[in-house]
């Protein structure tokens, strides 16, 4: 069995497939299994994978119809036979030692998640300045210490919830899968993720390289403008709900309720896009029900009602209130 199973989902990246598939098969740590997972490309990638199969008996090609990047990370998933888990979107690129020095921070810590440090590049590899990560440190944390750490923090964030810059315990994902469909796939996943690990080693010395190129999905417009980040924020609300912090989870409802106020922003152009819009209102509703109920606070019961009455309703009692 490999310890470290690498999946790589890959669809119309065939500038930018070879050289992410050399930095793996690259790594100064060769107990690898690499997982090619071709989400129905339309291009050339279908044959490179293929290409590179034939090269390394490493490698394996999934080939599937398009499902997006969520669908292609699952079907790694349910492949994979290594240990440990370890996500590569195909345009980025890993630095030589990035699995090496995961596993080693693994078995020192006995660890069941590692992060590692990462560097903007642009399309020519050459790192960018901002955002600036050399403010991290080696640290072993817990769960909530990640969350301290994530709150904390606005630009550089990304470091604790994204999907590829992580050495999972396998185990992790026995009973989890990527939302399909879903825009910020990885921060639906994270709390469910982060609620099973004991230790979590954080790594200073980066690991990934992040491309930055015009064509990738998160570089298509901001994320307010989607229904995918208050619908995650709602489910962190839950989350935090549950954990008894009812702080942060009404922080997280209020940004989830202030996101959905700027309706004009989002594309609600078909009857299952305002039925998804219409769903989320109501489930800030329901959030606040239930952190009433945890907290016992009449104030939250009333911002229930009226957020059931509809958005203007409440913004109308938020502009009368101060």
């Amino acid at each position: 069995m490999p310890t470290v199973t690498v999946i790589i989902p890959v669809y119309k990246v065939e500038r930018y497939l070879d050289a992410c598939v050399e930095s793996v098969v690259r790594q100064s740590y060769a107990d690898l299994e690499i997982l090619l997972v071709d989400d129905g490309s339309p291009d050339r990638c279908p044959a490179l994978c293929d290409a590179w199969a034939e090269k390394d008996p490493r490698i394996k090609v999934i080939h599937r119809e398009n499902g997006g990047l969520s669908a292609a990370r699952n079907s790694g998933i349910d492949a994979a036979m290594g240990e440990f888990l370890l996500f590569v979107d195909s345009d980025d690129l890993l630095e030589p030692d990035a699995v090496r020095r995961a596993v080693d921070a693994q078995r020192q810590q006995d660890a069941d998640l590692v992060i590692f440090n990462l560097t903007y590049v642009d399309e020519e590899n050459r790192p960018l300045p901002q955002p600036d990560f050399s403010g991290f440190t080696d640290e072993i944390l817990d769960e909530d210490g990640v969350w301290q750490r994530c709150f904390a923090l606005a630009e550089t964030r990304i470091y604790y919830v994204v999907a590829w810059n992580k050495l999972y315990r396998r185990s992790l994902f026995q009973h989890l899968r990527y939302a399909p469909g879903k825009r910020y796939e990885d921060q639906f996943l994270l709390p469910h993720l982060l609620a099973q690990c004991k230790t979590i080693a954080c790594l200073a010395a980066p690991g990934y390289r992040y491309v930055q190129r015009s064509g990738s999905i998160m570089a298509q417009g901001s994320s307010r403008t989607y229904l995918d980040r208050p619908e995650y924020l709602l489910d962190w609300c839950a989350y935090f709900t549950k954990k008894g912090d009812a702080l942060r989870a009404e922080g997280l409802l209020n940004d989830a309720i202030q996101n959905l106020a700027e309706k004009q922003c989002f594309d609600l152009s078909t009857p299952a896009q305002r039925a998804r819009y219409r769903a989320a209102c109501r489930a800030c509703a329901d959030s606040y029900t239930a952190l009433a109920a945890a907290t016992g606070q009449r104030s939250m019961r009333l911002r229930a009602a009226l957020l059931r009455i509809g958005l203007p309703a409440y913004q109308a009692f938020l502009k009368h209130k101060t």
